[in-house]
């Protein structure tokens, strides 16, 4: 967790709690609409404690105030992407020229046209914001996203299960820890430094995965914010079946991904308790 978040009611109760427990602890504790004041609170505790102090930061997002929640950022950049909804540039950055770090931002772009460098971004945040996008929007975000990130650098996000994030950050070739709590996934992506050799096989599968495009999405058809629908045909009965036993492994491998990566990390700090 970083220094800056350590010591406050909200650092000191995210150090207790796993994924899972902070949802619980954030719906016991909400009085008006618990369902969104839940989601704040899980946003700003894993924010805070996973993004490193000194960190340049991209999120893909509706406002500025996730931002809020970054531990002693360097540089921060907003995408706000194409929607049906109106977008205040003016108290976007009011909000972001409170924090006194250099401020970005970017609205109405479509993503594969926002100038970005690439690998060049410690942290990237992607909260609630794919339910009702279509399959190649998501994959679109997560593009842009990955992309930008350094080797090492990671994605935080927490989407509805409906939007198979987990997936799809896999299918970038990320490093995938997440958890399925209150009907969204919850976890962290980091970039995988870039193999010194590649086989064949990786060179064909980067090749496939290099033609996923990321996409401008018609919010009259479906996207981010639309209110048009999702953008393509009603699943049948079959595929539906398919999907749900799909995303069901899906988890449990997630799952394991995560425990094991829970086992190294107290693998690692008796290592160092040892010394």
């Amino acid at each position: 967790m970083s220094d800056d978040a350590r010591g406050t009611p909200l650092g000191d109760l995210a150090d207790k709690l796993s994924i899972g427990e902070r949802i619980g602890q954030g719906t016991k504790n909400s009085w008006v609409n618990p369902a969104y004041w839940n989601r704040q609170f899980v946003t700003a505790s894993h924010i805070a404690n996973n993004v490193p102090n000194g960190s340049t930061v991209l999120e893909l997002g509706k406002d500025a105030k996730n931002l809020y929640y970054v531990p002693s950022p360097e540089a921060m950049t907003l995408v706000v992407p194409p929607s049906n909804l109106i977008v205040e540039q003016g108290p976007i950055r009011e909000a972001a020229a409170k924090l006194r770090v250099p401020f970005s931002l970017f609205t109405e772009t479509p993503l594969d046209a926002v100038p970005l460098t690439a690998a060049s971004f410690d942290a990237a945040l992607l909260f609630d914001m794919l339910d009702g996008a279509p399959e190649q929007a998501a994959y679109g975000a997560v593009s842009l996203l990955a992309n930008a990130l350094k080797p090492g650098g990671v994605l935080l996000f927490a989407e509805r299960e409906g939007a198979n994030l987990p997936a799809i950050c896999a299918d970038f070739n990320l490093q995938v820890a997440s958890e399925a709590e209150g009907g969204f996934d919850v976890g962290i992506a980091t970039r995988r430094p870039p193999p010194s050799r590649q086989t064949r096989k990786q060179k064909a599968a980067a090749a496939a995965r290099g033609r996923r495009r990321p996409v401008a999405v018609d919010p009259a058809k479906g996207g981010f914010g639309a209110a048009g629908g999702r953008g393509k045909a009603a699943p049948s009965r079959e595929e539906k079946e398919a999907e749900r036993a799909r995303r069901k492994e899906e988890k449990v491998e997630s799952k394991a991904r995560a425990e094991e990566a829970r086992r190294a990390e107290e693998a690692r700090r008796a290592e160092e308790a040892r010394r």
